[in-house]
Parts: structure tokens; sequence; C-alpha cells
């Protein structure tokens, strides 16, 4: 998965087949459409990169969307990203059907 960091917004990419194949098959034994999902299948790829859900309370905002984010060497949040269409849309139904999710810069 590639993590591109923009102007305004992260924008996540599946960039390999391997990832191609992971989804699809967590979409074919899953609820694509839940939080616990979506955490589930980010839990191998943010273990082996500096990006991690952040919490909102964290940094103050009052929402209840996924957060994306990264830390500084004292563990202060430097970027977050939240995915604010959490409402109405999903972040693993975009991935599967688009192969990218963007996140808007908080």
């Amino acid at each position: 998965m590639k993590f591109i960091e923009q102007e305004n917004s992260l924008l996540l990419v599946i960039d390999d087949d391997a990832e191609r194949d992971s989804l699809w098959d967590y979409h074919n034994d899953h609820t694509i459409e839940s939080d616990q999902a979506m955490y589930e299948f980010f839990e191998d790829i943010l273990a082996n990169c500096e990006w991690e859900w952040i919490d909102a309370e964290e940094i103050g905002a009052l929402t209840s969307a996924p957060i994306l984010g990264y830390r500084d060497e004292n563990e202060n949040v430097v970027a977050a990203y939240g995915f604010m269409n959490y409402c109405v849309d999903s972040v693993l139904v975009r991935l599967f059907i688009d192969e990218k999710v963007e996140f808007d810069k908080g």
C-alpha cells in the first residue's frame, strides 16, 4: 500500500497484486463496511510503517471518523488525516472499488 501525502489529503493506493488479492479475499470473508473489518485489514499494513490510527481526542477532533497519522520521536502527532465520508462510505469499499481512498488533512 502506498501512502501519498498531498497538500490537503492523504491518498492510500493499492500498489501490488498481493494487496489486491488480500482485499478480494477479505471482501469475500467479511462485511467490509464495518470499522472492525477496516482495522483488521490494516493491522499488518500499519505494523510495518510509520502510519497508525490516531484517536480523535488526541488531536482535539470532534469526530468518529477513522484518522491516520504519524508521530515524531516524542510521540507527538505530527500529521493527521481523517476519512470524513465515514457516515456514508467505507474505506475498504473505496479501496475495493477504486483501489485508492482519500483521507482529508485534519
